[in-house]
């Protein structure tokens, strides 16, 4: 049974955020951050594809939804995760803690107080860790770069609901 798209008439605004992310051996993870308003009615996997400039047929880059988050503004984002990143020569964000976590120590407020675009990637980037030890079609997909698969094994091997400390 597949499911009828809902029509909220007094729905929060929505935010495609995609993080084009790319790693080498000597930078580590390096990622660029574009945002724009889902429009009534679009899909937003298409909008991400969109945003990373990927044409529709493009099976060399993986676009993964890696999590949605509420605004301060009583909307929604959800975060996309492309990789590798379609214009490396663009200048780029370091990513010097992917095994940070933001969290909210008040159990019925799930939202961090303090979160910043640095955690939303770091959990992307421990999603895709994650991606890469259960998911075939993404671990043939990162094969390719054997120092990002690297990287990622030597994360903490949980995902980021999973672990206890950061």
């Amino acid at each position: 049974m597949s499911l009828a798209p809902h029509e909220a008439h007094d729905a929060p605004p929505v935010a495609v955020e995609v993080v084009l992310l790319r790693h080498n051996p000597s930078e580590g993870f390096v990622y660029r951050r574009l945002i724009t308003a889902l429009g009534r009615g679009v899909s937003p996997d298409r909008v991400a594809r969109g945003l990373a400039l990927l044409a529709e047929h493009d099976e060399t880059h993986m676009v993964h939804s890696t999590s949605w988050r509420a605004t301060r503004e009583d909307g929604v984002t959800l975060t996309y995760l492309v990789h590798p990143d379609p214009a490396p020569d663009q200048p780029g964000t370091p990513l010097p803690e992917p095994h940070k976590i933001a969290r909210s120590h008040r159990p019925g407020h799930p939202s961090p107080p303090d979160l910043e675009v640095g955690h939303v990637v770091a959990h992307a980037v421990r999603h895709l860790a994650f991606l890469e030890g259960t998911d075939l079609a993404v671990a043939a997909h990162i094969s390719a770069w054997p120092d990002l698969v690297y990287t990622l094994r030597s994360l903490p091997p949980a995902t980021a609901g999973e672990m206890a400390h950061a």
